[in-house]
């Protein structure tokens, strides 16, 4: 890190916890993900380093994965010092690539803690608040909020999955609910409490053939919600 990264990086050393992801932007196949020091990107042919971004990179966990759109990357992060930002990926000089900020927003106007982001169309969806998963309609490209930042239907931060045009929050506190994709405002269509609650109800939920899958410490409950 010390010989590709030059100077102090915000953040701290490691992996962080989030996915790889791959993007195309500027007709260049590149794997990016975020780590410890902020947003990287490396060629899928080569394992050069092409970019690196550190601005929403926070000093105690780095762990939603971005969201990729064409030449754009959207990123997250939480614990009071992450924010959000929109990035644009273009080629530049000497076969690299250049990375433009398009818009940052602090934690306080906008962050997930973790819980993960879905992005459909032209808006992403996700939990904001350090330990808290507000629910939120982002329009990713210009980062405007279009619900307001009010409690959910659960407590704490809310891994999130998406299906069949409908939002599936699974709160900290064992509350799962199910959210309309409306970006008018935020409509809540239902909710109940988690068979078990072994632990923090920190693991994302899995929706397959209209079954939901709640993985709880060392047990798992499934729910039919196909109708």
């Amino acid at each position: 890190m010390e010989e590709e990264f030059p100077g102090k990086l915000r953040g701290n050393d490691g992996a962080g916890y989030s996915s790889i992801v791959i993007s195309n932007a500027g007709g260049r196949k590149q794997y990016v993900q975020l780590v410890g020091h902020g947003i990287v990107s490396y060629d899928a042919a080569n394992g050069q380093l092409l970019w690196n971004y550190d601005r929403v990179a926070n000093t105690t966990a780095n762990i939603p994965t971005p969201l990729i759109n064409g030449n754009h990357v959207f990123c997250s992060t939480g614990y009071g010092d992450g924010g959000t930002a929109l990035l644009e990926i273009s080629p530049s000089a000497n076969n690299s690539l250049g990375v433009k900020e398009v818009y940052y927003k602090s934690s306080k106007e906008l962050q997930n803690h973790h819980g993960g982001m879905i992005m459909i169309g032209d808006y992403v969806y996700m939990g904001h608040g350090h330990n808290n998963g507000f629910p939120a309609c982002v329009e990713w490209k210009t980062g405007k909020d279009l619900w307001k930042k009010e409690r959910g239907a659960g407590g704490g931060s809310a891994a999130v999955v998406a299906a069949d045009k409908k939002l599936f929050f699974r709160y900290q506190d064992g509350v799962m609910a199910m959210i309309d994709t409306d970006t008018k405002e935020y409509r809540l269509l239902g909710k109940f409490k988690l068979a078990t609650h072994n632990g923090e109800s920190w693991p994302h939920p899995v929706i397959v053939d209209g079954n939901l899958f709640i993985r709880d410490q060392d047990e798992l409950v499934v729910y039919k919600i196909g109708k």
